[in-house]
């Protein structure tokens, strides 16, 4: 009966050291609109009455134990369909290091359009109550507030757009087609390793190193060319380097990426990726200027295949910037 009572003591304890929150937000409107074709017509009433509208839904619940934090979360949020996600974070220190992870599922699973029984039906181009199709992919974090080490899927570097604006508002970017990436290096989320450096306040440096049997996946932004088959990888590398003088800020970031038979067949197909990108802005108080600037490239190893298809899908380059769609670059300020 004492290792009973102990037992549930010991259980119980932690609980109450989780705190719990939840929010929403429910939005309702009043729309009356009264409209004349001209002073003497006769007005019309118009606008939809009454509306309202419940916004997205959360529940929190985090817990911190001296130097170990772990956090859960679930949102439901109807934006044509319904999504429920459940995120799970955690880091825990040891001496001077600290190592945190995250993984995070959506529950979704879309509706029929068909009728009772249609097993054919589908909804958004998904077969009736398909869930999600694979695992959520992240990356272990290490580090100790100076060096800071990432092994797994991550942005491992930084594409260095600089500016506010989105493609929504308009904004030029650099593939909104696919990737939706700024102007700058066409680099994205890779299976990959890298290490980070803090050398002073005032500058930091970052080196990473990709290897995945992932495919179009080069540097995490770009595809394969070559007519490469699921037996083939990508390895590449890549540094970026942020420095900050005075009221400007500059970041730069250079990588490389080819593709390589992983099966050893002995494979010739090979793809070879290049990025660039560059930001530079400046803190004058009520003006801002920034400059943002990219350079990036794909090509096909067999001559049969150079030039046959676009290397990168661009979205918003002026034309006298690619030359034969082998190089091509773009620049917003």
């Amino acid at each position: 009966m004492m290792l009973a009572l102990l037992a549930s003591v010991t259980l119980v304890i932690p609980a109450y050291a989780w705190d719990f929150s939840a929010s929403g937000t429910m939005e309702t409107t009043l729309n009356v609109t009264s409209t004349k074709a001209d002073k003497d017509a006769k007005a019309s009433s118009a606008g939809s009455g009454v509306s309202s509208t419940g916004k997205s839904l959360t529940l929190k619940s985090s817990n911190t134990d001296g130097d170990h934090s772990a956090s859960f979360s679930y949102v439901a949020d109807w934006d044509g369909n319904l999504d429920q996600t459940i995120t799970v974070s955690g880091s825990k220190k040891v001496g001077k290091w600290t190592g945190s992870a995250d993984v995070s599922y959506n529950l979704d699973q879309p509706g029929c359009t068909g009728s009772v029984g249609d097993t054919v039906s589908e909804d958004n181009g998904t077969v009736c109550g398909a869930g999600q199709t694979g695992e959520d992919r992240g990356a272990v974090t290490l580090t100790d507030g100076t060096m800071t080490i990432k092994l797994g899927e991550a942005g491992h570097l930084s594409n260095q757009n600089v500016s506010s604006g989105s493609t929504a508002g308009g904004s030029k970017t650099m593939d909104a087609a696919d990737a939706d990436l700024g102007i700058g290096a066409m680099v994205g989320s890779f299976h990959g390793v890298s290490l980070g450096y803090k050398i002073s306040d005032t500058m930091s440096a970052t080196v990473a190193y990709q290897t995945t049997g992932d495919q179009n996946d080069m540097l995490g932004a770009m595809d394969f060319v070559d007519g490469e088959t699921a037996a083939y990888g990508t390895t590449g590398a890549g540094v970026s380097v942020s420095l900050a003088a005075g009221p400007a800020a500059v970041g730069v970031t250079v990588a490389n990426a080819s593709t390589a038979d992983l099966s050893g067949a002995g494979g010739t197909a090979k793809s070879s990726a290049s990025a660039m990108g560059l930001g530079v802005k400046i803190d004058l108080g009520d003006i801002d200027p920034f400059i943002s600037y990219g350079s990036n490239s794909v090509t096909a190893g067999t001559a049969a295949n150079e030039g046959k298809k676009p290397l990168i899908r661009w979205n918003g380059c002026r034309a006298n910037l690619c030359y034969g769609l082998r190089h091509c670059s773009c620049s917003g300020r």
